[in-house]
C-alpha cells in the first residue's frame, strides 16, 4: 500500500519501545476521538514479558526500550503516517515526529535500544537512515551494543519482585508521596500503577482507587443482567475512562496512598511527579467538573486536603448539568424555613456535647432557641429519669468542656440545616449551625471543630444531597487530627472516666445525713446543674461528689403560671445557670430541699438580692426578718422594689400603715374594721373598711369566672399546692373568691381551702377550684384582706376547756358580721403564713369598741369579763388606766356573781385559760 497522508495525533499509550497508540485530538472531557495502534515501521524493539504470564521474562534492554520511547511522547502532540500494513497479523507500521521533528524510529535506533528489520517485505521510508545510525550506534557501542560487562549484566539479570500483602505496602508508603507509573487504566476512577520507589515496594504492583470520587461501571466482562443480556457499560462510563486514561496512562507520578477499601484495594490521591508541572490534571476534580463522577462521601473523608474542590467541581457540573447531572433539580435548602440565618447569641446552656441553648442578642426574634452543632455527633448523655441508664463514654466530658468556654459567652450562630426526625406526636424539628467563638485573634474558633480535635465527638458521613454544614471539610480534617493525635474517644489506651454523684434529692432522710457537713464546710463551691424557678435550683457539689435541691432562703419567685414566674426563672438561668457558685447553707426543710444563699460572679452577685431588687421575688411571709443575718437587708431591698413597683409589683398598692412599735407598747391607732369570721379561742378575722377593696375584687372575679362551668373540671394543667392562691366558689352564696389550698389534693377528695379575704375554711371539690388568672388578684399584688386578731389584755378559755365553748358562742354572738372601732394594741413581727391552723398565733391585738367615743366599759373584753367567759390578763398592755380598772372592775363583778368561770370561786392557775 502506499503512505497515508500526514496526520496529527496525540500519544495516549506507549505498549513497548516500538509500539504507541495514538488519539485524534480532542479538548479535555470531549467525546473519545478515533484511535490507532501504531508499530513503528522497519525497527524491532526487545519484547517485554507476556502479561499474566510468570514463565515468560523480559529480554534484554526491554525495559529501557519502552521507557526512552515513553518518556519522548507519552501525551504529546505527534505527526505520523502509516507507510504499510501487514493483514496477516493486522497491524500498521509507521513513522512518528514528535513535536520538535525528532524521528522517533531515528531516536530509538541510534540509542541502541532498538534494531533494524533485516529481511524481504515492506520497509519504511527511511529505512537505509535507520541502517546507518545503526551502525554507528554499533560502532559508539551504546545500549544493547555495548561490550560492557556490567552493562549487560544489568540488562540481563533477572528481578526477581516479591509481591506484599496489602497492609504492608500501606504501613510502608501511607501518607507519603511514593514515585509511580501509571500502566493501566481500570474505569474512570481506578488505576494500577507499579511503584518505583526504593526498597521493598520497587516494582510493586497496586491497584488504586481515586478518593473521594466514584465513577461509572464499566461492567465485568461475560456479566450477564437479569434479564439475560451481556451487561455493558454503564452511560458516561467509558467517557470517564478514557478523560483519566488521557490525564494517566503511562505517566509518571506520585501516589500518596491514604487506605484500603473492602476490596482490598488501596484507596488514594494520583500527585504529578513534578510539583512544578502545571499541565498536570487532577482528575478527580476534572471527572467532576465534566460531571463524570460524584463526590463519594466515605473516600473524602480520608482525603488529605480535604473535598472542598471536589464538591465545587461537582456543585458546577450540577448547575451545567452535564452528564450525569442532566436534568438533574436541585434540592430546596431546608434553611430557607428559618427567620434568623445568621446572628449574634449568648449561650444560655449546654444541653449535651453537641446541643447548646442561645438566646440572639439582636433581631425579630430575641427568643431562647435550641442549637444543634452541624455534622457532628458527641457521645450521648443518659436519661436522667432513668437511674440504670449510663452515660455514653466522654459524654460528660465533652458537655464540661462546652460549659467551661461557652456559657455566658456571646457566639456568632450560622444556620447550616433544618431535620426532621421521629414521626407523628414524636416529632421534632432540630436546627442544625456552625457555631463559631471569638478568638484572641482575629480568627474566629469553630466549636464543633475545637471537640473534634480533642476527640470529643466524631465526624458525621453524610450521604451525597445531604445537607452539611457550611466548613464541613474543615470538620472533616479536624477529626482526623483527633485520631491521629489519639485525643479523647480515639485513644483505646486510656479508659474513659466513670462519673458517679451521690444524689442528696432523692429523699428528706438523706438530706438531712448531709447538712452537717454542709453547715460546717461554710461557703461551698457549687455548679449549678438545673434551674427549676426562679429562686429553686439543682447544684452538684464536686469536692463533695454530691448533687443537692437549693433553694434561696426567705425568698420566693412566683410559681409556674404565675405572672412573671417566666421571667424570674430567666433571670436566673441567665445568671448562673452551668456557672460555678458559692453556695451558704443554714437547713433542710422536710422534702429535703436545702435552704441558704446562693453567691455568682465570685461573690458579687446575691442571687436572692437581685430576685427582690429586680420585682422577681418575695419574701416568704414567715421569713423571720430580724433573726437571720442579712434579713433585714432583704426586707428593705424587697421594700425598695414596691415604692417603685418592680415587676410582680407593679400594681401593689400601700396597705393601711401601722406605726411599728414595740410589742409591749400600745400604739393607740383607731381603724374602723368589719368581723368576718370568729374561730375558738376568742380568735376572729377582721377587715379594715379604710381602703379595703373587696368589693373591687368580688367584682373582678365575677367578671372572669362568673360564666364557668363548676360541675366539670377545669381543662387544663392544674395542680395547686398548698399555700397556693387559688379562685374559689363558696358554697354559702354559690360566689367566687379568693382562696388559699390549705390541704394536698387526694384522688377525688375535697380540698381544704381558706378564704384569706374573709377567714373561713371550707373543704370544696376540686371542681370549684380554678387558677387566678388576673394578675392583680395574687396574693403579691393584694394582700389578704382578712386579718388574724384577738382581743388584748383578756384570757379566754381553749374550745376544749372548761367554759370554752360557752366563752366562743358569747365571742361569736358579740363579734360575728358587727362593724367596730379597734385600737391596735400590737402586731406580731413574724406573722403566720397559716393563719388557718388551730394554733397559729394572731396577727394583731385589738381592743374593740361599739364607737370612737365609746366609754371603757362599752368595749367587748369588758362585756366578755362581765359574763364570767373571760379575765384580765396578768400582763396586760393597756396604758389608759380608766379602761384598765373598767376591765378589772367588770372582772370583780362577775367574781362577786360566780358568773362563768367564778362559779366555783377563784381562778387557780391559769393554764386552762391561756388561749
Amino acid at each position: 500500500m502506499s503512505p497515508s497522508p500526514w496526520l496529527h495525533a496525540i500519544v495516549k499509550a506507549v505498549h513497548s519501545g516500538d509500539q504507541v497508540t495514538l488519539v485524534a485530538p480532542a479538548a479535555l472531557g470531549a467525546p473519545p476521538g478515533p484511535e490507532k495502534t501504531l508499530t513503528l515501521a522497519s525497527i524491532v524493539a526487545p519484547r517485554l514479558a507476556r502479561r499474566n504470564d510468570a514463565s515468560s521474562r523480559d529480554e534484554a534492554f526491554a525495559k529501557a526500550s519502552r521507557e526512552s520511547l515513553r518518556a519522548a511522547l507519552i501525551g504529546r502532540k505527534v505527526t505520523f503516517r502509516v507507510e504499510y500494513k501487514i493483514d496477516s497479523i493486522d497491524r500498521e507500521f509507521g513513522v512518528v515526529f514528535d513535536e520538535k521533528g525528532v524521528n522517533a524510529s531515528a531516536m530509538q535506533v541510534k540509542r541502541g535500544l532498538c534494531k533494524v528489520r533485516v529481511g524481504g517485505g515492506e520497509r519504511a521510508s527511511n529505512a537505509e537512515e535507520l541502517e546507518a545510525l545503526e551502525r554507528q550506534a554499533q560502532a559508539e557501542q551504546v545500549g544493547m551494543w555495548s561490550k560492557d560487562p556490567a552493562v549487560l549484566a544489568k540488562a540481563n539479570a533477572i528481578k526477581v519482585s516479591h509481591e506484599m500483602k496489602a497492609e504492608d505496602v500501606l504501613s510502608a508508603v501511607k501518607m507519603r508521596p511514593t514515585p509511580g507509573v501509571v500502566e493501566h487504566v481500570l474505569n474512570g476512577g481506578t488505576v494500577k500503577l507499579t511503584l518505583t520507589g526504593d526498597g521493598a515496594i520497587h516494582d510493586q504492583s497496586v491497584v488504586v482507587s481515586i478518593g473521594g470520587i466514584s465513577v461509572p461501571a464499566i461492567g465485568r466482562k461475560g456479566a450477564k443482567n437479569e434479564d439475560g443480556t451481556e451487561q455493558g457499560p454503564e452511560p458516561f462510563a467509558l467517557e470517564a475512562r478514557h478523560f483519566t486514561e488521557m490525564a494517566l496512562l503511562h505517566r509518571d507520578v506520585r501516589v500518596i496512598l491514604e487506605g484500603l477499601d473492602r476490596r482490598g484495594n488501596f484507596i488514594g490521591s494520583i500527585l504529578p511527579a513534578d510539583i512544578n508541572d502545571t499541565a498536570f490534571v487532577n482528575v478527580a476534580e476534572g471527572l467532576c467538573r465534566m460531571g463524570l463522577a460524584q463526590v463519594h462521601e466515605a473516600s473524602a473523608a480520608a482525603l488529605i486536603g480535604g473535598a472542598g474542590k471536589l464538591r465545587a467541581a461537582e456543585k458546577i457540573a450540577k448547575d451545567q448539568q452535564l452528564c450525569l447531572w442532566r436534568g438533574y433539580v436541585p434540592p430546596v435548602p431546608s434553611i430557607r424555613t428559618v427567620t434568623m440565618t445568621n446572628f449574634e447569641a449568648h449561650v444560655i446552656e449546654i444541653i449535651s456535647g453537641d446541643c447548646i441553648s442561645v438566646a440572639p442578642t439582636s433581631g425579630p426574634d430575641m427568643s431562647e432557641r435550641r442549637i444543634n452543632l452541624s455534622s457532628i455527633r458527641a457521645p450521648r448523655l443518659a436519661n436522667p429519669r432513668d437511674e440504670k441508664a449510663m452515660h455514653e463514654p466522654w459524654a460528660v466530658e465533652a458537655k464540661e468542656f462546652l460549659i467551661s468556654r461557652l456559657v455566658g459567652r456571646t457566639v456568632s450562630v450560622s444556620m447550616d440545616y433544618v431535620r426532621k426526625i421521629g414521626e407523628g406526636t414524636n416529632e421534632r424539628t432540630l436546627h442544625f449551625a456552625t457555631v463559631k467563638l471569638p478568638g484572641t485573634s482575629d480568627e474566629a474558633q469553630n466549636v464543633a471543630e475545637m471537640l473534634l480535635i480533642r476527640g470529643l465527638a466524631s465526624c458525621i458521613h453524610h450521604r451525597s444531597e445531604e445537607e452539611r454544614a457550611a466548613d464541613y471539610d474543615g470538620l472533616v480534617a479536624a477529626a482526623k487530627r483527633g485520631i491521629e493525635n489519639k485525643k479523647g474517644m480515639h485513644n483505646k489506651n486510656k479508659e474513659p472516666a466513670v462519673h458517679r454523684m451521690n444524689d442528696f434529692s432523692v429523699s428528706s432522710q438523706k438530706a438531712k445525713t448531709f447538712l452537717p457537713f454542709l453547715q460546717r464546710a461554710g461557703k461551698c463551691s457549687a455548679i449549678v446543674d438545673f434551674v427549676a424557678a426562679g429562686h429553686k435550683v439543682r447544684v452538684s457539689i464536686p469536692k463533695e461528689g454530691a448533687v443537692i435541691s437549693f433553694c434561696l432562703a426567705g425568698v420566693r419567685c412566683p410559681r409556674r403560671d404565675e405572672p412573671y414566674a417566666a421571667q424570674a426563672l430567666e433571670f436566673t438561668r441567665t445568671r448562673i445557670l452551668q456557672r460555678t457558685v458559692e453556695i451558704v447553707v443554714d437547713s433542710v426543710d422536710k422534702t429535703g430541699i436545702f435552704l441558704g444563699t446562693l453567691f455568682a460572679n465570685e461573690g458579687r452577685l446575691n442571687l436572692g438580692e437581685e430576685l427582690l431588687r429586680a420585682g422577681l421575688g418575695s419574701l416568704h411571709p414567715a421569713f423571720p426578718v430580724e433573726r437571720v443575718q442579712g434579713g433585714r437587708a432583704l426586707a428593705e431591698i424587697e421594700a425598695a422594689a414596691k415604692e417603685v413597683k418592680a415587676g410582680l409589683w407593679k400594681d401593689w398598692t400601700p396597705p393601711v400603715q401601722v406605726e411599728e412599735t414595740r410589742e409591749d407598747e400600745p400604739t393607740g391607732e383607731l381603724v374602723r374594721v368589719d368581723v368576718t369570721e370568729c374561730v375558738a379561742g376568742g380568735r376572729f378575722f377582721v377587715q379594715k373598711l379604710d381602703g379595703c377593696k373587696i368589693e373591687e375584687v368580688t367584682s373582678k372575679l365575677a367578671d372572669l369566672y362568673g360564666d364557668v362551668d363548676t360541675s366539670k373540671a377545669f381543662d387544663g394543667v392544674f395542680e395547686p399546692k398548698v399555700g397556693d392562691a387559688v379562685a374559689a366558689k363558696f358554697t354559702g352564696d354559690d360566689k367566687w373568691s379568693r382562696a388559699i389550698v390549705a390541704s394536698k389534693r387526694i384522688g377525688d377528695k375535697p380540698v381544704r381551702v381558706f378564704y384569706c379575704d374573709y377567714g373561713n375554711t371550707e373543704e370544696l371539690p376540686f371542681k370549684r377550684l380554678r387558677p387566678l388568672k388576673d394578675a392583680g388578684l395574687t396574693l403579691n399584688a393584694l394582700p389578704p384582706m382578712a386579718n388574724f386578731c384577738a382581743l388584748s389584755s383578756v384570757k379566754i378559755p381553749r374550745i376544749d376547756s372548761d367554759y370554752g365553748y360557752a366563752a366562743a358562742s358569747r365571742v361569736g354572738e358579740l363579734l360575728s358580721g358587727r362593724l367596730f372601732h379597734a385600737r391596735i394594741d400590737a402586731r406580731d413581727r413574724f406573722p403566720t403564713s397559716k393563719p388557718w391552723e388551730s394554733d397559729a398565733a394572731p396577727a394583731f391585738t385589738l381592743a374593740l369598741f361599739p364607737s370612737a367615743v365609746a366609754a371603757p366599759e362599752e368595749s367587748v373584753a369588758c362585756d366578755l369579763l362581765r359574763s364570767g367567759l373571760a379575765r384580765v390578763d396578768r400582763r396586760p398592755r393597756v396604758r389608759d388606766r380608766a379602761e384598765l380598772d373598767a376591765m378589772r372592775d367588770a372582772q370583780e363583778s362577775a367574781r362577786r356573781a360566780r358568773e362563768g368561770m367564778w362559779q366555783y370561786g377563784d381562778v387557780d392557775s391559769d393554764s386552762d385559760a391561756d388561749h
